[in-house]
């Protein structure tokens, strides 16, 4: 019998040491957590996390924000593409006709989006015979995407219109810059 309560001792001794190191490696696990979870708050706009108090609405709150970079840095990759088009004298550029080298007197036609705060900025460069016509579509196609214009200035040099437009967006990370950068480059080509 004595043995018996030995034996009923022992095994209840390694059930609470068993218990005791489950919840030090969930209270670590915990710790961690937190831990990871202010580092991910950190890193996020204060727009984004401000009133928001769970763990959980960050997290989702991150993912929109990672899709909303995604988004930012195909557009920059076009908007690169196109410079080194632009700068790169054997590059074909869109013309009235069709395609020249750039050089013989072909004008150049680009669309250059960028995050700005509570909105984008366009950058529009297009030839002297269709600015005002080309500048009324892609109001147009920005009004459709949900951008309210609150500026738009335009000016002429050398035969080229470049317009700025600055728009404010009531949710950027629902805007998708890919399909609105494609829609205004196609808008200008036509």
């Amino acid at each position: 019998m004595a043995e018996e309560n030995q034996h009923i001792k022992l095994t209840t001794s390694d059930n609470d040491e068993k218990k005791i190191i489950r919840r030090e490696v969930e209270k670590q696990r915990r710790t961690q957590m937190a831990i990871l979870c202010a580092s991910l708050r950190s890193s996020l706009p204060f727009e984004l996390i401000k009133g928001k108090r769970s763990a959980s609405d960050h997290i989702g709150e991150a993912v929109n924000y990672i899709h909303f970079l995604k988004q930012k840095i195909d557009a920059l990759e076009i908007k690169r593409d196109r410079l080194k088009q632009m700068i790169n004298p054997s590059s074909l550029v869109e013309t009235g006709t069709g395609t020249e080298p750039h050089g013989s007197g072909a004008l150049v036609k680009c669309v250059n989006i960028s995050h700005i705060p509570w909105g984008v900025e366009i950058a529009i460069c297009i030839g002297l015979e269709e600015g005002s016509s080309r500048l009324s579509v892609l109001m147009e196609i920005l009004l459709q995407e949900g951008c309210d214009v609150v500026s738009c200035f335009s000016t002429h040099t050398n035969g080229r219109i470049f317009h700025t437009i600055k728009t404010e967006v009531e949710n950027l990370t629902s805007l998708d810059f890919a399909a609105l950068q494609h829609k205004l480059d196609h808008a200008i080509l036509l």
